[in-house]
């Protein structure tokens, strides 16, 4: 058995992964990250655009309706005949 305990004027072996990945260089990304923001941005806003058109105009056709349907309305008119009761004998 010749197990050595490693003394500390020794500083441990480098790990050989380690060394491997620390001498990898990154790639590089390949897209434009700004513009896939911009994208986006511009897809959600045309989404919430028409949303936004779509409940106007439903909007706008519900309140022709009613107003329609209001000023249209035959017009009722009542008549009350009210009795009067006079008593002359005080």
């Amino acid at each position: 058995m010749n197990d050595a305990a490693p003394t500390p004027d020794l500083p441990p072996a480098p790990d050989p992964l380690g060394k491997a990945l620390a001498s990898l260089d990154p790639a590089p990304h390949g897209f434009d990250r700004d513009a896939l923001m911009f994208a986006a941005g511009q897809a959600s806003k045309l989404n919430a655009l028409v949303f936004w058109r779509a409940a106007t105009a439903l909007a706008a056709v519900t309140a022709v309706a009613f107003a329609t349907l209001y000023f249209t309305r035959p017009v009722k008119i009542e008549y009350h005949e009210r009795q009067v009761v006079v008593d002359n004998g005080r």
